[in-house]
């Protein structure tokens, strides 16, 4: 691979919301596709070295800031319209490319990467990825070993309570476009999506023009999982996708294949790093935060991705999860 030469000066990332901080920079680098023209294919922006490194020290006040304070936000409910993932019609900048279906992921994020007006870079040295897979096995491990007779305890509370297995399983998307079969313990009826399909319709666009992940007041969920999403233990088995190497501890929560062409080209930057359990957006807020808000912050934490980072958003995921910060 030929040695690329980065700009000195980059813009502000994708959904920044005028937040101007030493983040915007891109410690790991950034790449303007016009300096890459003339390569055959735009494969190799999923695979591009590191070319800058930090300590990861950034305050994580500036790089969880949003322009709305959270503490103050209402919790969305169904009763005000806030219930929808995505707003109908285009935003400024979106492109019109939804991934039909059989295209394969990977394929489709390089040609949405490759038309990005700029892409932003995850730490991709070799010291990282052996640090944090370590970490990720000795971490996943204890604790679904520590976990384990709570485990066992909540399948047998997720079947009594409702009929269907105990786990849920989902198609997500991580690191380089691969999909993965995604593990977590079913919060819903089995049947939600014929029960309420206008919850499925990720078109629809609130009243207010905000638009989140979940509803505090969602009608699909049972009565045993609204107390586990409100504990976060719905996500204790994500454990066995960390083990699996689909996912790491840290990272952004990975999406679902059909909804990555609501997306903007610079947002699937996201998709350079293994998506996580925890990350940078799960103590900025969770639930609280917006569709917006939440890629925002991902991609802030993109940019500074090192292992120091990583490890003290650890420790700040378990005090958020022990206070209950934005779950519901």
């Amino acid at each position: 691979m030929n040695e690329i030469v980065l700009p000195s000066h980059h813009p502000e990332p994708p959904g920044a919301g005028g937040h101007a901080g030493p983040w915007m920079l891109g410690f790991h680098g950034v790449v303007e596709p016009a300096h890459l023209r003339g390569a055959s294919q735009p494969s190799f922006l999923r695979a591009l070295a590191l070319s800058r490194r930090s300590l990861g020290t950034q305050s994580l006040t500036v790089l969880t800031s949003v322009v709305e304070d959270r503490a103050t936000r209402a919790k969305p409910l169904s009763a005000n319209g806030s219930r929808a993932i995505t707003e109908s019609g285009q935003h400024e900048g979106v492109v019109a490319d939804h991934w039909d279906g059989v295209e394969p992921v990977a394929s489709y994020l390089d040609r949405r990467l490759g038309e990005a007006s700029v892409v932003y870079l995850p730490n991709r040295s070799r010291s990282y990825a052996a640090v944090t897979r370590i970490v990720d096995v000795v971490g996943a491990s204890l604790l679904l070993l520590l976990a384990s007779p709570l485990l066992l305890a909540l399948v047998i509370l997720i079947r009594l309570d409702s009929p269907g297995p105990a786990i849920f399983r989902q198609p997500r998307v991580t690191v380089g476009g691969r999909v993965f079969t995604f593990y977590k313990f079913r919060t819903m009826w089995v049947d939600a999506r014929e029960r309420f399909p206008a919850l499925y319709d990720y078109r629809t666009s609130t009243a207010s023009g905000e638009v989140f992940y979940k509803l505090a007041d969602d009608p699909r969920c049972t009565r045993v999982g609204r107390w586990l999403r409100r504990t976060t233990v719905d996500e204790l088995p994500n454990l066995v996708n960390v083990l699996r190497g689909d996912m790491s501890l840290v990272g952004p929560r990975p999406e679902l294949p059909e909804l990555l062409g609501q997306y903007r080209n610079e947002d699937l930057a996201l998709l350079l790093t293994k998506a996580g359990v925890t990350g940078l957006a799960q103590i900025a807020g969770r639930s609280l935060l917006t569709v917006r808000e939440r890629i925002t912050i991902d991609l802030r934490y993109l940019a500074q991705q090192t292992v120091l980072l990583d490890l003290r958003i650890l420790a700040h995921t378990v005090l958020a999860v022990l206070l209950g910060r934005g779950a519901f």
